[in-house]
């Protein structure tokens, strides 16, 4: 494992709960993206079953750094802490930018007016 992973998704989780980040949906099912304020940089993170995906890529779309972790893997003993870590960090990431991607809160909102409007 990249130990600068786990730092990297912490830093996301950090900006994106701040607000300076935003995210879309990426290119697969689940999948989100958000790119730094220069475009050189992009994140992407998916959870796609079992298995958490963590991935950099440059301005040219090639992939600097790519994690993947399933959970039958943390299940097995395979993983150490900072594995363990990994993947409930890309998950709480995943959430984050789930929610902001798809407008989870604002389409709540709506919902729940539309509802009282009845």
């Amino acid at each position: 494992m990249n130990d600068q992973a786990l730092g990297f998704v912490n830093q996301l989780i950090e900006k994106t709960e701040q607000g300076k980040l935003s995210w879309s949906t990426g290119f697969e099912d689940g999948q989100y993206k958000t790119l730094l304020p220069d475009g050189k940089l992009a994140f992407v993170v998916q959870v796609n079953g079992s298995t958490n995906h963590f991935m950099m890529l440059d301005d040219k779309q090639e992939v600097i750094l790519l994690e993947s972790i399933d959970i039958d893997e943390l299940n097995c003993g395979i993983a150490r802490g900072k594995r363990v870590a990994l993947y409930n960090a890309i998950d709480q990431l995943n959430k984050l930018a789930r929610t902001q991607a798809l407008h989870v809160n604002e389409k709540l909102a709506d919902a729940e007016k539309m509802l009282a409007a009845i």
